[in-house]
């Protein structure tokens, strides 16, 4: 497949409105939506039994949004995503970002393996009103009391309305790869 294609990864951000990675990747065109569900690297924070009842449901929904074009995915997401760069002409990934170390740790590398390929990586903060390095004092230093930081972050002036609902485009692609919800 020759097709130019963006790939949006969902994680945690099981949903279309205000979701800035979604947001992103319809403005720049063909999109290849996928979730990957990822055991190998997790450790001992791997989802229990609820967690994937939940999860089963979610993808489901997401799937139906998504006109049946959520492409599912099982193994280390780094694997993943460099084969789905190889199979497909990828021109960017874009991600909404988690905060668990062991989850930093990996997107770091993703995004350095997806530069040393020349393919354009972004993520995105969807689930903070402020990322921690984005509110500091007037030193450059993180706040380490709640109340001034409280005041820092709750200037009027701040946008923090969410995004609305992206108009999903055509161009959304299946792959015959992926595995069924």
């Amino acid at each position: 497949m020759n097709k130019r294609l963006s790939i949006l990864w969902f994680r945690q951000d099981l949903r279309l409105s205000d979701n800035p990675a979604l947001t992103a990747a319809i403005a720049q065109g063909d999109v290849l939506p996928i979730y990957i569900l990822d055991n190998e690297s997790p450790g001992d924070f791997v989802l229990g039994g609820a967690s994937r009842w939940w999860l089963h449901h979610s993808l489901q929904s997401l799937n139906i949004s998504l006109q049946g074009k959520l492409n599912i995915y099982t193994g280390e997401a780094g694997n993943i995503i460099a084969t789905l760069c190889q199979r497909f002409t990828i021109t960017a990934v874009y991600w909404n970002r988690c905060y668990e170390p062991w989850r930093i740790a990996r997107d770091k590398n993703i995004k350095q393996q997806l530069l040393a390929q020349g393919i354009h990586s972004e993520s995105f903060n969807s689930s903070l009103l402020n990322e921690p390095w984005t509110t500091l004092k007037k030193d450059d230093t993180p706040y380490k009391v709640f109340t001034p930081y409280y005041r820092q972050a709750s200037r009027p002036e701040l946008d923090t309305s969410p995004l609305p609902t992206p108009k999903l485009p055509a161009s959304l692609h299946a792959d015959n790869q992926s595995c069924s919800v």
